[in-house]
């Protein structure tokens, strides 16, 4: 396997860039205590800048991955939207989405012998996305376990 540089893929890197932006924006203006601060200033805007990034490339892709590509981002956005309602349960989809992504990508990569640039970048963001979630929840469950125990 090697890794190639598509330039028409850089617009997925102008993409995260973008979400990312707008991931902080709507964590600061939506920002009503339902989300822990780590998730409103991390993990949302990571989401959100996977999100933006796979459908910039919709149209530079083709038609198999341009359906996976929406669906994968619009799967993103209502993680989001769920967390900035105040479910809980919005973390699921904050881990399973990008994991589910990222062994997508390994398994074509593997497949078709070749990487790019753009698409590892956008990896390690999402798996980022997964350590901000999973560390939020870890301290969420030990700040709990220390007010159950009198702390």
């Amino acid at each position: 396997m090697h890794v190639v540089l598509i330039p028409n893929y850089l617009f997925g890197l102008a993409g995260l860039v973008a979400g990312a932006a707008v991931g902080l924006l709507v964590a600061a203006v939506a920002n009503n205590g339902r989300l822990p601060a780590r998730d409103a200033r991390v993990t949302a805007p990571l989401l959100l800048a996977a999100a933006l990034a796979h459908l910039v490339l919709i149209p530079l892709v083709e038609p198999e991955r341009q359906v996976l590509f929406g669906l994968y981002g619009l799967a993103l956005i209502a993680t989001v939207a769920v967390g900035l309602a105040g479910a809980r349960i919005w973390r699921l989809g904050a881990v399973l989405f990008p994991a589910g992504s990222i062994l997508g990508y390994a398994y074509l990569a593997v497949l078709g012998h070749q990487a790019d640039y753009a698409g590892l970048a956008i990896k390690v963001v999402e798996l980022v996305a997964i350590g901000s979630a999973l560390a939020s929840f870890a301290g969420r469950r030990d700040r709990r376990a220390v007010h159950v125990a009198g702390g």
